[in-house]
């Protein structure tokens, strides 16, 4: 419990605080993203996931940052590291550092990219999303529940899951194909597996628990079930209606600015 208090006073510290007005703004989050593009992207990568420098798109390492230090961070760079100072003008710095906020933040928390209405249509018609995601408990059940994916995900991440679903599969939802010994084939995703059982979830929401003395055949895919061809179905414009729609989920609404 010891280890959590300080996290837990930190996330008060930062509730209490007022943001920086770029904190959030699209035009200053993009004018961050050209800024980290020509100089930071060379460590950190183009979106940056990571190369030389560290991951910033992972919340753990971000998280605990306020502002404050972030931009430190950016202007003088981090002692006894590779991360140079950028000395920027303190308003690009500002800039960079919403961006990079921007890759951890809630998806809730930013700016929507689309229309959250015509992404709903999609998310229930057109797209299917509906035939392995769940929401508020309507839905499938292949799929994670998506209720809070919003309040829980960045929109960064919700992306690339649209786009590159094999990039980050997701533990307990990858794609099996079973052969029993008695003839009887199960699909579903492997919510559990060991060298003596495995639990797997078919399409109607059932839980099989198998013994692996009973299989005879078993196919586990390497990526994720999720369709590869979102990108060619939907155009530009509904991936950004979407993603609002899917950004707006979440268990405890956060007020925009």
């Amino acid at each position: 419990m010891a280890a959590v208090l300080p996290v837990a006073a930190q996330h008060e510290k930062d509730e209490g605080k007022k943001k920086h007005p770029f904190i959030g703004d699209p035009q200053a989050i993009e004018a961050g993203r050209k800024i980290f593009a020509a100089g930071c992207a060379l460590c950190h990568g183009s979106d940056g996931q990571g190369g030389r420098g560290p991951n910033l798109r992972e919340r753990v390492f971000w998280h605990p940052l306020d502002e404050e230090t972030l931009y430190k961070a950016v202007q003088k760079g981090i002692p006894g590291s590779e991360m140079p100072p950028a000395n920027l003008p303190e308003e690009q710095a500002w800039q960079v550092v919403a961006y990079v906020r921007s890759l951890t933040s809630p998806a809730i928390e930013g700016p929507l990219p689309g229309d959250p209405r015509s992404g709903e249509e999609l998310f229930w018609g057109k797209a299917g999303c509906n035939q392995c995601h769940r929401i508020r408990g309507r839905g499938g059940m292949l799929g994670p529940d998506l209720t809070n994916i919003g309040g829980t995900r960045p929109l960064p991440q919700l992306r690339d899951a649209i786009l590159d679903p094999d990039a980050d599969v997701l533990p307990g939802y990858r794609a099996v194909t079973v052969v029993l010994k008695n003839g009887k084939t199960l699909r579903g995703v492997a919510r559990n597996r060991t060298n003596y059982s495995l639990q797997l979830q078919d399409a109607d929401g059932n839980l099989h628990l198998l013994s692996m003395a009973e299989v005879r055949e078993l196919t586990l895919s390497k990526g994720s079930p999720m369709p590869k061809d979102f990108g060619k179905r939907l155009s530009a414009k509904e991936i950004d209606d979407l993603l609002a729609y899917l950004s707006q989920q979440s268990i405890r609404p956060v007020e925009k600015k």
